[in-house]
């Protein structure tokens, strides 16, 4: 794209006040998104497969786009993350040259600006200030990922829940942020576990007085007390 597309401006502010990006000059960014071109995707819509993820590097301007491994044989399905604006996809392939055997589903109306991935290549080396950010960006999902599976291991159902929560819950307003309006059956897919299981925790939670429920909608009530009593559950 350049300069006289539509909604240009509107594309370098997503960029420049993304974390990955914020730290460039303009002219670097505008030099970026010359090898880019946007689409937009309806709510349960595919916004990339594993194969066009080999050669395009995707970046989240609007809406969230969930990832997920499924087992057609069991009909099993973990969601392994949910992409948010900022995001940039697939850091894997990325890095690796490699197919990246997952679905991914558009869970609002979705816009992302497209570039080849050959060319995100290239940002490693003629950028260093993307460099710092980006490895940092690289970092926190590691922990992510790795926090994850340990919890699988590690914790109860109701431990993963609580830490899901809390994970997505905005400390100043107690709502939640990434996960709001998600069903209990994508939370269990996102802990491991079933709608029922999930279920009858949430009603706990509620009848406890840690969470308000509202249709999707979850609100922690007191997010310290819910600290403590996931500590109070965890501790050895």
């Amino acid at each position: 794209m350049n300069k006289e597309t539509l909604n240009y401006n509107y594309y370098f502010n997503s960029l420049k006040q993304s974390h990955h990006f914020s730290e460039l000059e303009d002219n670097a960014i505008h030099e970026i998104l010359e090898m880019f071109h946007s689409k937009t995707f309806s709510k349960d819509d595919y916004p990339f497969t594993s194969e066009s993820t080999l050669y395009k590097i995707f970046i989240v301007i609007s809406g969230r786009i969930e990832i997920s491994k499924m087992n057609f044989d069991t009909d099993r399905e973990y969601i392994i993350n949910i992409l948010e604006p900022g995001d940039i996809y697939d850091v894997i392939c990325l890095l690796d040259k490699k197919e990246h055997d997952v679905i991914a589903n558009a869970l609002d109306d979705v816009e992302v600006i497209v570039a080849p991935i050959d060319a995100a290549r290239k940002w490693l080396s003629e950028y260093p200030d993307f460099n710092k950010t980006f490895f940092s960006y690289l970092g926190k999902q590691l922990r992510y990922f790795e926090e994850s599976a340990t919890d699988l291991v590690l914790y109860d159902t109701w431990t993963r829940l609580v830490k899901l929560i809390l994970r997505n819950t905005d400390s100043k307003t107690g709502k939640l942020t990434l996960i709001n309006n998600l069903s209990h059956e994508q939370i269990a897919k996102m802990i491991g576990s079933v709608r029922n299981v999930v279920n009858r925790h949430i009603q706990d939670l509620k009848n406890s007085q840690f969470l308000s429920v509202k249709r999707k909608s979850l609100e922690i009530n007191n997010i310290h007390k819910l600290l403590e009593e996931l500590k109070k559950r965890n501790s050895f």
